[in-house]
């Protein structure tokens, strides 16, 4: 798999692959659980009021009433995938994946990955999860 430094998720050749194969999902819950932690990362650098959004919703007055940061999209995916929810994912949210990784890149001799206190336990978790199919 390659180091928890190292993300990708645009190696994956088809796109409409069975996401409910017990590996697959794994391999994407682990690569949004470092995505997430990523993100955790860059903000705790850069103030969390600074992460981006994934939605806005904004009333006639051009108010927001409603917004999704980049973190809770990437926690409610996460979420989806530990929860064996169904998976309606194209090619585009792959390549969403891959530029939130490349944005919230951080310096490693500032924030290392391991010094984030929810990656550890929540990875520890995924590795005795049963992934087999019900």
């Amino acid at each position: 798999m390659g180091s928890k430094n190292n993300i990708t998720f645009n190696h994956f050749d088809d796109f409409k692959m069975n996401t409910k194969t017990p590996t697959t999902r794994k391999m994407i819950a682990q690569k949004l659980l470092r995505l997430r932690s990523r993100i955790e990362d860059w903000a705790s650098l850069n103030g969390y009021e600074n992460i981006g959004n994934q939605n806005i919703r904004r009333d006639a007055d051009d108010n927001i009433v409603w917004k999704r940061s980049d973190w809770e999209f990437v926690d409610d995916m996460y979420s989806i995938v530990i929860n064996k929810g169904e998976i309606h994912w194209s090619k585009d949210t792959y390549h969403q994946f891959n530029d939130l990784w490349n944005y919230y890149k951080t310096d490693v001799t500032v924030v290392r990955p391991e010094d984030n206190p929810n990656l550890e336990p929540e990875w520890e978790q995924l590795q005795q999860m049963k992934w087999e199919d019900d």
